[in-house]
C-alpha cells in the first residue's frame, strides 16, 4: 500500500506533495487553534499562534519538499511572508464573521480551508516558490 501511495506520489509531484503538506499543516493548525482558542476565548489570538505554529512546518515542508526550491531563503522567504499575511487575514475575517454568526468554532475554522487552500496553491506555485 505505502509502495502505491508513494509511486503515485512522485508520478503527480507537485500539487499531490502540496497537498500532502496542507493536510499535514491542517491538521497541526486546527489542533492548536482549538487547545488555544478553549483556553482563552480569542479568534485573533488561537488564529495567530496555531498559524505561526503551523506555517513555520508549511515554509520548510514546501521550500525542500512540495516546490523543491532552493533559491535564497531571505528572497522566498520575504515573498512567503506576503503570502502568509494576505492569506491569514482573509481566513481569519472570514473566520470571525462565522463565529459571529453563531456557527460553532470547531466548524468555522474548517469553512475557510477551501475557499482559501486553491488561491494560497496558485500564490506558493507562481508567485513565491516559482523558478
Amino acid at each position: 500500500m505505502l509502495r502505491i501511495f508513494l509511486s503515485i506520489l512522485f508520478r503527480f509531484g507537485t500539487p499531490l506533495r502540496w497537498a500532502l503538506v496542507g493536510t499535514i499543516t491542517f491538521l497541526i493548525d486546527y489542533m492548536f487553534f482549538l487547545a488555544i482558542y478553549s483556553a482563552n476565548n480569542s479568534v485573533y489570538f488561537a488564529n495567530f499562534y496555531s498559524g505561526l505554529i503551523s506555517i513555520t512546518f508549511n515554509y520548510f515542508a514546501h521550500y525542500i519538499w512540495s516546490f523543491k526550491n532552493y533559491s535564497n531563503h531571505s528572497g522566498t522567504g520575504i515573498k512567503y511572508l506576503v503570502n502568509l499575511i494576505l492569506f491569514w487575514t482573509l481566513g481569519t475575517i472570514l473566520l470571525k464573521s462565522l463565529i459571529t454568526i453563531g456557527l460553532e468554532v470547531k466548524y468555522a475554522k474548517l469553512i475557510p480551508i477551501p475557499i482559501i487552500a486553491p488561491l494560497s496553491f496558485l500564490s506558493l506555485k507562481f508567485f513565491v516558490f516559482r523558478r
